[in-house]
């Protein structure tokens, strides 16, 4: 992702005090700039990335100025003023690409005109502008991410547009243009807040399919911004409806995360412009749902082997005693009768004998 860094930021260090004056009109980024015509003079920028790029304002008739550019204490390249007339957003400087790591970047000025003449006067014909700074990361929380017209996440309908790479207005000096009217520029962002630069003309632009609402060309052509987004991947939707043509320079995303924030909420190394939502840990859900469905089994079979042994024990609690016998209702029953009569005092009454149904067999008295 890049990072876009205005000459103002406080992560900028110039030196010495005094040595640099600020200045900054339109074409300029926030409409600032840093100059200095003392030799020696230097900013100091530690960022952590993979690669760098300088731009800036080149001073009418400033002579053949010059400056340095270093990497960690290791001198790369300088930059030499083109015999040319001013010149806005020019890229003074590109880095070759780096292990992602934190680097310190210098730029020293060299060969000023006004100091060969003697003149140490800081604010006297410097010939260069500090305008902003671009690199490269992959952290990105709390930063202000920068997607330019010519970025691949930026998709253009197929009608009316063209891309412009030299115009001195534009940030990177591109923009892509479009007059056909009902032609569209959609990109997808993570963060919560966006600003679209371009040039002032009627557009419709829509976040997330929600109502849409018209551009309203702000300072330094913001055709809109909106900063109260909820934290996430949004797309953002841009339509010409009239004017003489839709310029789309370049959109600022605002991310608000801290970097303590995003590094607990984010996955293992996430690239391009969104940051992903993390999966659900389906192999521990469907383990945790299958052992606990084993463990409740285990515990079934345990109370059920439990009963069993209780049962068994009940059954072989008296060994010796006989088996019921089927009849043993009516046994209980004539045994009680007989029980009855012999517990009567006296002689049983002759009606008891006269009831008596008379016996089937013959008995012989011995006596």
């Amino acid at each position: 992702m890049s990072i876009l860094l205005d000459d103002s930021d406080p992560l900028v260090q110039y030196l010495p005090t005094g040595g640099w004056s600020t200045s900054g009109e339109t074409p300029e980024f926030e409409a600032t700039a840093h100059a200095s015509a003392t030799l020696g003079a230097t900013a100091n920028l530690t960022f952590e990335g993979t690669s760098i790029s300088v731009y800036g304002s080149i001073a009418p008739n400033s002579g053949h100025s010059s400056l340095n550019f270093s990497i960690d204490g290791v001198d790369i390249d300088s930059y030499r003023r083109p015999v040319s007339n001013a010149v806005h957003n020019q890229l003074f400087w590109k880095s070759p690409v780096f292990n992602e790591t934190q680097h310190t970047l210098v730029v020293t000025v060299l060969d000023s005109d006004s100091e060969s003449r003697g003149m140490h006067d800081p604010f006297r014909n410097p010939a260069f502008y500090l305008d902003y700074f671009i690199y490269n990361t992959t952290s990105t929380a709390g930063k202000t991410l920068l997607i330019d017209d010519t970025d691949a996440s930026v998709t253009y309908s197929a009608d009316g547009w063209r891309s412009d790479n030299d115009t001195d207005t534009c940030l990177e000096s591109t923009q892509h243009v479009s007059a056909s009217v009902g032609s569209w520029a959609a990109v997808s962002f993570n963060g919560t807040g966006i600003s679209v630069v371009g040039s002032a003309s009627q557009a419709s632009i829509v976040i997330d399919g929600s109502q849409p609402v018209l551009s309203q060309p702000q300072i330094e052509n913001q055709l809109f911004n909106k900063s109260d987004l909820p934290p996430g991947l949004h797309t953002i939707n841009i339509t010409f409806l009239a004017g003489n043509s839709l310029g789309i320079d370049y959109f600022l995303v605002t991310n608000s995360q801290t970097p303590s924030t995003a590094q607990s909420q984010s996955t293992p190394q996430l690239s391009g412009t969104s940051q992903l939502s993390k999966k659900p840990p389906i192999a521990r859900i469907v383990g945790g749902a299958v052992g606990g469905l084993a463990l409740l089994i285990l515990l079934l079979a345990v109370v059920l082997v439990v009963r069993r042994r209780r049962a068994a024990r009940v059954d072989q609690s008296d060994p010796m005693a006989p088996a019921p016998h089927p009849w043993d209702v009516e046994r209980r029953s004539i045994a009680s009768m007989t029980t009855i009569a012999n517990d009567l005092d006296g002689e049983r009454p002759q009606t008891f004998e006269k009831e008596r149904l008379p016996s089937r067999y013959i008995y012989y008295d011995d006596r």
